[in-house]
C-alpha cells in the first residue's frame, strides 16, 4: 500500500512582541509508506542559522537520521510532535517541547536511530557548531 503523509497546519508559537524576529521557514517533508527515506541538502549561513523540518512519523516506527557536512560541523536535534517554535532576542529558534532521547539540545548527534513514541510530525533542527556550512540530511522511517 503506497500512502503519502502530507502535513497541513502545524503548531507554531509566534513571539508576542511586534519587534520580535520572524520565524524561520519550517519545511514539511513528505515520505512515502515505510520503509522510505528522503534526503535534504542545505546551507547554513552561520552558527545562528537553523534548518527546520517536519517529518511525519507513526508510533512504533523506527526513524534513522544522518547528517553529513564538511568538517562534520552540522548536527541536529529531534523533537516530538507538538513542539512549539518561537524566536529569541538573538534571532535563533527556541523549541518548547520534548526532545527525543539522545537527540536533544545537549547531545548534538550527527546520526541517530530510535523508535517513535507518538504519531505526528517530528521536528528536526539542523545547525552548525561553527561557521557557515553546507549539509546533507538523510531521514529514513521504517515499520517494525
Amino acid at each position: 500500500m503506497n500512502r503519502r503523509f502530507l502535513l497541513g497546519a502545524l503548531p507554531i508559537l509566534a513571539a508576542a512582541p511586534a519587534s520580535a524576529q520572524p520565524l524561520p521557514a519550517i519545511r514539511t517533508l513528505s515520505i512515502s509508506a515505510a520503509p522510505a527515506s528522503t534526503t535534504v541538502t542545505g546551507t547554513l549561513a552561520d552558527t545562528r542559522a537553523r534548518g527546520l523540518y517536519y517529518v511525519p512519523g507513526r508510533e512504533g516506527e523506527t526513524m534513522n537520521v544522518m547528517v553529513a557536512s564538511p568538517g562534520n560541523n552540522v548536527v541536529f536535534q529531534i523533537w516530538e510532535p507538538g513542539t512549539l517554535v518561537r524566536m529569541n532576542a538573538e534571532g535563533t529558534p527556541v523549541l518548547d517541547g520534548k526532545p527525543m532521547h539522545d537527540a536533544g539540545p545537549t547531545d548534538e548527534p550527527a546520526a541517530w536511530v530510535g523508535a517513535l513514541p507518538r504519531t505526528g510530525p517530528y521536528l528536526l533542527m539542523a545547525y552548525s557548531r561553527r561557521d557557515a556550512a553546507s549539509f546533507t540530511l538523510t531521514i529514513t522511517v521504517a515499520s517494525q
